[in-house]
């Protein structure tokens, strides 16, 4: 006659058991694996995230420099990139800026710039065995070596051009997904370091070229690249002279200079088209810098999918297609903000002068 409630109660005991660890199992594996990383894809939420109130410049760098560590293992980079000293990032913006601040588009290291870039496109065109992508990534790179870091352009030929952009692009993909021992172990980067060290002289000044060459590089390329490819695919005259024009004389005045009776794109509204379509990077991650026993409960990551804002409506009609117009005074009395170049405290210190400079770089390609 006892048997039975004591059976009752063990059989309870086994369910709230089992319960308890379903939820154990559910809080340790399930979970975490959910809240990995949030998405943000609003303007609003990005703005939110990329600038935080009340938090320190420590704080922020932070939060970047931890997705960054894979670009360590692949690229032996120093730089604010990967780390959360508030010093390192300042030495770095402000280096950036002493840099930039010599390509002025009314002096003459902004000639130099142009002079860089036709001569980049007049030794690499000949060469047949060249596909476009490598190309632009040879030009690309040419230019940074020759009008940013002062590299004597004698000193490159494209077969070493050609290795280390491509061995850049590969070690830049396989970080977000090799392990360590298999970016370490292949022996590429040094000697991509190698060429880079007996094409700039000026070793005190770089000791480590890839800090600055990498973040301008990666970015710059591909938005040269498509937007070539969009002018060259558009079958339209007038955008073809707007970019000529421009090529023939690549002031500020032009740059801004709408065509036709000021009813066609300037060539501002072009690249900031190409911005639009095609941010630098799609994809701005950020690190949830909270105790440790909150880790469980929110994402580790957090995401600002600048693509899917730049593709959204906020843009206008047609928001996946390529059209310089929609940045036109006759379509919009105020130009909706892009976030091509971040947004913040840590948004790109080039962000006012790389579209003209980019911009001059595939202008003379299309010309």
């Amino acid at each position: 006659m006892v048997k039975g409630p004591v059976t009752r109660q063990t059989s309870s005991d086994m369910n709230l058991l089992i319960l308890l660890f379903a939820i154990l199992y559910l809080l340790y594996t399930v979970l975490p694996r959910l809240r990995h990383k949030r998405v943000h894809n609003s303007a609003p939420a990005l703005r939110s995230l990329l600038k935080p109130g009340n938090v320190s410049l420590a704080y922020l760098l932070e939060a970047r420099a931890i997705p960054n560590q894979r670009l360590i293992r692949a690229f032996g980079i120093t730089s604010t990139f990967v780390s959360g000293d508030p010093e390192v990032h300042h030495i770095f913006v402000n280096r950036a800026k002493d840099i930039l601040g010599g390509l002025s588009t009314k002096g003459q290291g902004w000639r130099a710039l142009l002079q860089a870039t036709e001569d980049a496109v007049s030794r690499l065109l000949p060469a047949k065995e060249m596909d476009y992508d490598t190309f632009m990534q040879c030009m690309t790179f040419t230019i940074i070596l020759v009008a940013l870091l002062n590299v004597d352009p004698e000193s490159l030929h494209s077969d070493d051009l050609v290795f280390v952009t491509s061995t850049i692009n590969r070690r830049w993909t396989d970080s977000k997904k090799v392990k360590t021992t298999a970016l370490t172990q292949d022996g590429s980067l040094n000697k991509v370091q190698h060429h880079l060290e007996r094409w700039i002289s000026d070793h005190d000044r770089y000791p480590n070229p890839l800090n600055f060459i990498l973040p301008a590089y990666e970015t710059m390329w591909r938005v040269v690249a498509v937007t070539v490819a969009h002018l060259y695919c558009h079958g339209d005259d007038s955008m073809r002279n707007i970019v000529l024009r421009f090529a023939d004389c690549p002031t500020e005045e032009q740059f801004r200079s709408f065509g036709e009776e000021n009813m066609e794109p300037s060539m501002k509204n072009i690249i900031t088209e190409a911005l639009r379509l095609h941010p630098p990077t799609k994809r701005i991650v950020r690190a949830a810098l909270v105790p440790w026993w909150k880790k469980m409960f929110v994402p580790s990551l957090e995401v600002a999918d600048v693509e899917a804002v730049h593709l959204s409506s906020t843009y206008g009609d047609g928001p996946t297609y390529f059209d310089p117009m929609r940045f036109h005074p006759s379509r919009v009395s105020e130009q909706p903000e892009l976030f091509a170049f971040g947004y913040g405290r840590l948004s790109c210190p080039a962000a006012s002068w790389a579209p003209m400079a980019g911009t001059d770089s595939w202008s003379t390609s299309w010309g």
